[in-house]
């Protein structure tokens, strides 16, 4: 499922609400601003790589999903599989918890390029090189009512189906009234109402990680609603029992481009004259210059209301009849908008909110 219509074009988001409920989190409470130089432990790549320094990095993708399970099974004939559940298993398999036992549950992902140095010595003296690399990180977190016991022995009982060399989950103290554990490239905390893991990561201090989402969480500070973009998207949100969402660079043709051939610098002009123009018709003018979006569905029977925030880089680049235009010409079935009514769409600077009721059948 994507943001641009129900079956695709960018993709969904949140649930935000004045507190966690029955229709999910508030996840202005629980999404994570992550500082990459914050986390990356350059001694680590230093064991690696001689003389190893971080140069630069940039956050190239911030995406995030929620599900309140109940409301999936409450209307599970209309939405025919439990296709909402398989975000998050893994988490819920490494704890043992059932679906069945959870109230929500909230997955965030952050991606970023990063490059570093390092020195090799050879026959004709040291050698500086440069290397880019690629990484990211995961928190995923589940409420309801846990016995931390419990937790800590399935997490024993996985972190000894995975050891190579007899490793162990080691227990890393306690936070903020969670438990601490780590095994390999997995760091989880624990206590009676969630359990938080961050997974993931080369180089990342993972405890680090988890113990910057419990911060937001207890304290409020260091939220990714602090952020410029994020407050932007998230101001406009309301709680619902499914949510996705996501932040990217402005989308442009170029960048568009980029992304499925690479660098536009290393192509030839008559190689960049016809992907445009290929582009150009891919693109719909509503879509440029969006930076984000958010997507919520609140399910109701045989109908869902489903509510849309479209971020773009400025309120210029903000069109609500562009938008329009583009969800009534996309009515049919298969179609992104084929059972969408009583269709609202709000100028919110530059952020564009769409609200709408669909069939329940057709977010498949």
């Amino acid at each position: 499922m994507s943001s641009a219509g129900l079956a695709g074009c960018t993709s969904s988001v949140p649930i935000i609400g004045d507190g966690d409920g029955a229709s999910g989190p508030a996840v202005e409470n629980w999404l994570a601003d992550l500082s990459f130089s914050a986390l990356f432990d350059e001694d680590e790549l230093s064991d690696e790589y001689d003389d190893a320094e971080l140069e630069e990095s940039d956050q190239t993708g911030f995406e995030f999903n929620t599900v309140v399970p109940q409301a999936v099974f409450d209307n599970e004939e209309d939405l025919l599989l439990y296709w909402p559940l398989e975000q998050g298993s893994g988490l819920r398999s490494r704890a043992g918890v059932a679906a069945t036992d959870i109230d929500w549950q909230l997955t965030q992902r952050v991606e970023w390029e990063y490059e570093f140095s390092y020195t090799e010595t050879a026959w004709g003296g040291e050698q500086t090189y440069d290397e880019e690399r690629q990484t990211s990180i995961e928190i995923g977190t589940v409420a309801g009512a846990f016995d931390p016991a419990d937790v800590e022995d399935n997490l024993e009982d996985w972190a000894e189906d995975q050891a190579v060399d007899d490793e162990e989950l080691s227990s890393e103290g306690e936070y903020e009234g969670f438990d601490l554990y780590e095994f390999e490239t997995h760091a989880f905390g624990v206590s009676e109402e969630y359990v938080v893991e961050a997974a993931g990561g080369q180089y990342l201090d993972l405890l680090e990680a988890l113990e910057v989402a419990i911060d937001v969480r207890t304290t409020s500070v260091g939220g990714w609603s602090e952020t410029d973009d994020g407050e932007a998207l998230l101001a406009q949100f309301d709680s619902a029992h499914l949510a996705e969402g996501e932040l990217h660079e402005p989308r442009s043709i170029e960048s568009a481009i980029e992304n499925q051939y690479g660098d536009i610098d290393d192509m030839s002009d008559w190689q960049l004259e016809e992907l445009e123009e290929e582009f150009e018709d891919r693109l719909d003018d509503w879509e440029l210059e969006l930076v984000g979006s958010a997507s919520a569905y609140e399910f109701d029977g045989d109908t869902t209301d489903v509510q849309e925030v479209y971020l773009y880089e400025s309120e210029s680049d903000a069109d609500a009849d562009e938008l329009r235009d583009h969800v009534e010409s996309n009515r049919d079935i298969g179609d992104d908008w084929a059972t969408i009514e009583d269709l609202s769409i709000d100028d919110e600077g530059r952020a564009l909110v769409l609200s709408g009721r669909v069939r329940t059948r057709s977010l498949l």
